[in-house]
């Protein structure tokens, strides 16, 4: 098999991690969907999107979702990080859905600042999206029962979840930095010090560099 796509990105981390945690081999192609490397990804995805993963017999799937989806019926129910069936199933996928929302509100403000002119920022805008990342985060930091979130196992949406956090905090360490997510943080560091966390370490920088928060109001609360 064949990834697409930067350990930076939090959607393709999380894609590798899964795919580190069941033991399944890859070639990994490190390329960014931006200037040189977008025609490359375009060739596998037409809107030029990462991750990409390419199977053995040549098929390509697109999208973090479906590739976990896949890989979760690849190795089969007795090994999937989401459960098949019932309410754990259930229960796993909303906190996966609510993780996504976060990172698509936290990769917009990111777009938005870095690639538009200060003056042109839609200050309402990006409160609003700042707000959906700070409750989003509180609100799953609440549901962890004492070591992961579903159950007394490991699942998908605890993978997810700290992928995401790292991401986060790495990102945007002042604005994280009060926002007390102890159990996030536990979590995630129990995590980190796996080979699937190890072997995916991000090489580059987020885009380049950490967001500065321009205002007091920007930080975490």
């Amino acid at each position: 098999m064949k990834l697409w796509g930067r350990y930076n990105s939090p959607y393709v981390r999380r894609v590798a991690v899964t795919m580190q945690f069941y033991g399944l081999d890859y070639n990994h192609e490190s390329v960014i969907p931006f200037e040189e490397g977008k025609k490359d990804v375009a060739k596998v995805n037409p809107i030029a999107r990462v991750p990409v993963l390419a199977l053995p017999d040549g098929e390509i799937v697109v999208d973090s979702a479906a590739i976990i989806d896949h890989l979760d019926e690849w190795v089969g129910p007795d090994r999937a990080l989401t459960p098949p069936a019932g309410p754990e199933r259930r229960k796993v996928l909303k906190y996966i859905a609510v993780e996504l929302g976060i990172m698509d509100k936290l990769v917009a403000v990111l777009y938005e600042r870095q690639f538009r002119p200060k003056e042109k920022w839609h200050r309402p805008w990006i409160d609003a999206c700042d707000t959906q990342i700070r409750d989003g985060f509180k609100w799953v930091d609440s549901e962890i029962n004492d070591t992961w979130l579903v159950g007394d196992q490991m699942t998908q949406a605890d993978v997810s979840l700290a992928v995401f956090w790292d991401f986060a905090t790495r990102l945007r360490p002042n604005f994280f930095a009060n926002l007390n997510c102890d159990a996030i943080d536990i979590l995630t560091d129990s995590l980190r010090d796996t080979d699937a966390f190890q072997n995916t370490q991000p090489v580059e920088a987020a885009l380049n560099a950490a967001l500065p928060e321009t205002n007091k109001n920007e930080a975490g609360k």
